[in-house]
């Protein structure tokens, strides 16, 4: 029991099953003392085989071990094939192609323990995250917070612990249920995506990443921002085409002349450039596969960096004017 290996394919999930471990073993031995690192961290490994005079155990979590150096590996390989009885190691891995046999070793000397996300059609296992993320804040819930949750997090542990956090933390009701889950998440996810499009129509790439940033950490969808940044778009292309505040869905006098103000600061075509720009991030949102905060994060920069259209583009050369 003195080593455990924990596998997966999702960074929350091995987060949550080495916190599960860590409040067992802590449970059994109340007086261990963790430490935990980053395996990229270390040039050796600590010391575990000595527990401090305040413990009479040591506990070691040792992250990313999919990425240990050669000299790391052989060390920890020759550890667990002799692990020390008072300390409790455990080993987070991502993966363990290139950690065969220390894999073999650890699982030999102690135990294995593989998490994955459940696959697209497993709603029951989906909705067991979400079920779970509700009691880990010690909160009630009923089926149509759980749902409401999935309908803006989707399939990612990620967004759906972000949403959950920001659920509990935003109201005190009880149990939770669908208008609650809603009345707080379309709030902020309307708000943070109103003020990434407020920096891009500022002209602020800058201050257009920082606000995706905060979006994103406060659970906005990168659709919703997407959205934000269209309808804003497609207001100041009304604007410049002479249509009404009506038309624009603009219900003051006063917003209208800042609507019209803001549609003056885009160059002639850039408007038009900045919509095709993000019907092609809305796709590119939709299926491409690499990191979706990375292919935002470089959409709103394009679009919210000056430029003449049909003129080569430069946004360092741009952003030091």
């Amino acid at each position: 029991m003195g080593v455990v290996l924990i596998t997966g394919d999702d960074d929350l999930l091995l987060l949550r099953a080495t916190e599960a471990v860590v409040r067992e073993r802590t449970t059994l031995f109340p007086d261990i003392e963790w430490q935990q690192y980053d395996v990229q961290e270390l040039d050796q490994l600590p010391e575990m085989r000595t527990a401090s005079l305040f413990a009479s155990r040591c506990g070691v979590v040792l992250r990313g071990v999919e990425t240990v150096t050669a000299t790391l590996k052989t060390a920890l390989e020759e550890y667990v094939a002799d692990p020390s009885v008072d300390t409790e190691l455990v080993l987070v891995a991502r993966g363990t192609g290139k950690i065969q046999t220390l894999a073999k070793r650890a699982e030999a000397a102690g135990e294995r323990i593989t998490v994955k996300l459940p696959a697209d059609w497993d709603d029951r296992g989906w909705d067991q995250l979400v079920q779970d993320e509700f009691r880990r804040h010690d909160r009630a819930f009923d089926a149509s917070a759980v749902a409401a949750v999935r309908d803006y997090a989707g399939q990612s542990a990620t967004q759906i612990a972000s949403q959950v956090r920001t659920v509990v933390g935003a109201t005190s009701e009880t149990p939770l249920s669908r208008a609650h889950v809603e009345a707080v998440l379309t709030m902020l996810s309307e708000a943070g995506a109103f003020q990434v499009a407020d920096a891009y129509v500022s002209r602020d790439p800058g201050e257009a990443i920082v606000a995706v940033r905060a979006a994103l950490r406060a659970g906005v969808a990168p659709l919703a921002i997407v959205g934000a940044l269209v309808w804003r778009t497609r207001q100041l292309l009304l604007a410049r085409g002479g249509a009404s505040a009506k038309d624009a869905g603009v219900r003051s006098d006063g917003q209208w002349r800042r609507t019209q103000q803001d549609a003056a600061r885009f160059t002639p075509g850039e408007l038009a450039w900045c919509h095709d720009r993000l019907a092609q991030l809305d796709t590119d949102l939709k299926s491409v596969d690499a990191d979706d905060q990375v292919v935002l994060e470089i959409g709103v920069l394009e679009i919210a960096t000056r430029r003449t259209v049909g003129a080569p583009f430069n946004p360092l050369a741009v952003a030091s004017r």
